[in-house]
């Protein structure tokens, strides 16, 4: 019986050994990892920086590396241009105006394409090219720059020529940092926008809004059925 069990002992290792085995084989795995990311090797934000950036390619890209893109939120780099300096054609610009930061592509030769919106006052304006100095108006302009993967400079003006004169301005759905994001990456998305919804002030803000909106809209309608101003009408009453 006692030579039974010696026999079992031999032939089967211990529960301590296996996991000795195991453990030790992770940890030579993870240490290799850490040094082929250290040399630059094939970790995933290398793999990306070598990804070429055609229309084709950069959609493959997204598609394949979407998990590393979707970690966290774009990490975005401004740099102030210097009086007199001209950027990059095909750079994303931005403009600080009053409560919000304004965005257009440059294309090259002192000339922008933007998405006009309520710029200039209140009325919408279309997508348009302007002088770098209309664009900025007499503010700041800086270069933009994201950690996510974008088109080549050319195919971001094409890109941005193929929609001057479109005139679907909308705040919250296509104003001008959809429109450069769509530009640069494919995607149409405002950053501004994201930011401001998922903060509880501005709901309150936004409902504030729709809620003047909607009783300046039933206020039109009584005074176009009755055909003489609300005030007019308490008073008579």
């Amino acid at each position: 019986m006692l030579e039974q069990f010696a026999i079992c002992e031999a032939i089967l290792p211990s529960i301590g050994r296996v996991l000795a085995t195991r453990v030790g084989s992770w940890c030579s795995s993870r240490a290799s990892t850490r040094k082929k990311r250290a040399a630059g090797g094939s970790s995933p934000r290398a793999i990306l920086r070598q990804q070429p950036t055609t229309a084709r390619a950069l959609e493959q890209t997204r598609c394949r590396h979407f998990r590393v893109l979707s970690d966290g939120e774009a990490q975005h780099r401004d740099t102030l241009l210097v009086r007199g300096q001209d950027p990059q054609p095909g750079s994303h610009l931005v403009s600080p105006r009053r409560g919000y930061l304004h965005h257009g592509i440059y294309i090259g030769d002192g000339k922008v394409v933007h998405y006009a919106g309520l710029v200039r006052g209140p009325f919408r304006g279309p997508i348009e090219e302007v002088s770098l100095t209309q664009f900025a108006f007499g503010r700041a302009v800086s270069t933009r720059r994201s950690n996510l993967p974008a088109f080549d400079p050319q195919e971001v003006i094409r890109r941005a020529r193929s929609r001057v004169g479109e005139n679907h301005y909308r705040i919250l759905r296509n104003n001008c940092e959809h429109f450069c994001e769509w530009c640069v990456r494919g995607e149409s998305r405002s950053y501004q926008v994201e930011r401001f919804l998922s903060s509880r002030p501005a709901l309150g803000v936004m409902l504030g809004v729709i809620s003047l909106v909607a009783s300046n809209r039933r206020r039109s309608y009584f005074e176009a059925e009755s055909g003489e101003p609300l005030h007019k009408r308490a008073q008579l009453v």
